[in-house]
């Protein structure tokens, strides 16, 4: 990991506090945090043959594999901390395309417009970016977002209380502060996840216990760092596919 992005891990790999309050990604507060991109370059899990991938969110280009370079060590430090615990992850997605993420939101924008349709723009704005990140600040386009899961050493997934990407959501459901609502095992399962991911340095996001991240504006403001490291980047295979076209 650059010297740059390791500034931005918390302090001895301590388990990052989790806000008492949801902080959407669409919080003006997310969106003031400054960008000072490192500059580390977008890399392939799909090398590296330390890592389970699901192919539920596969993708023609295979961007939903591709991960900042510094943050590969930190999410082998989950990795190992669950072998160790006889458990491991599933990633399911690191890197999404600008565009993709601009078609999410949109979508779930339409979604809530037609459920309150006396709402605001802002107001929308900041429901919608619950769930799903506005793609000005979208940490899955920045490379330093990651969505998992556990799993059992032969790679069968385990239930941790939720569907990944169910819609509409209920905290109860998807939010670790809300962990006490779910079955005994259910909860340890999600909380192990936690803890392993912590012990590699990322932040969770109080919405959505499969995301977590390292070096964006939103892990920036939940460990008081003054700006992130990671900005959003361009596709590196919408060339090739405008060519392809």
């Amino acid at each position: 990991m650059s010297e740059s992005s390791r500034r931005f891990l918390p302090a001895a790999h301590c388990t990052p506090e989790i806000a008492e309050e949801g902080i959407a990604m669409s919080d003006p507060r997310v969106v003031a945090v400054r960008v000072a991109d490192c500059g580390e370059p977008l890399v392939s899990l799909r090398d590296d043959d330390r890592f389970l991938i699901d192919e539920r969110k596969a993708t023609t280009t295979e961007a939903f594999v591709m991960i900042r370079s510094g943050l590969v060590d930190q999410l082998w430090a989950a990795e190992k901390y669950l072998r160790e615990r006889d458990h491991r992850l599933r990633v399911l997605e690191c890197y999404r395309p600008p565009a993709q993420q601009s078609q999410y939101f949109q979508k779930e924008m339409s979604r809530l417009s037609s459920e309150h349709p006396d709402m605001t723009a802002d107001q929308l704005i900041e429901l919608a970016g619950r769930y799903v990140s506005p793609p000005w600040v979208a940490p899955h386009s920045c490379g330093g977002a990651v969505d998992v899961t556990l799993a059992s050493l032969d790679g069968t997934e385990l239930d941790i209380g939720y569907r990944i990407n169910a819609t509409p959501k209920r905290p109860g459901e998807t939010s670790f502060l809300d962990a006490h609502t779910l079955p005994e095992d259910v909860r340890a399962n999600r909380m192990l996840l936690l803890a392993a991911m912590a012990h590699g340095g990322w932040v969770p996001h109080w919405y959505e216990s499969w995301h977590f991240e390292i070096g964006t504006r939103f892990a920036a403001l939940m460990t008081d760092l003054d700006n992130s490291v990671y900005g959003v980047i361009a596709d590196p295979h919408a060339e090739s596919l405008r060519l392809n076209d």
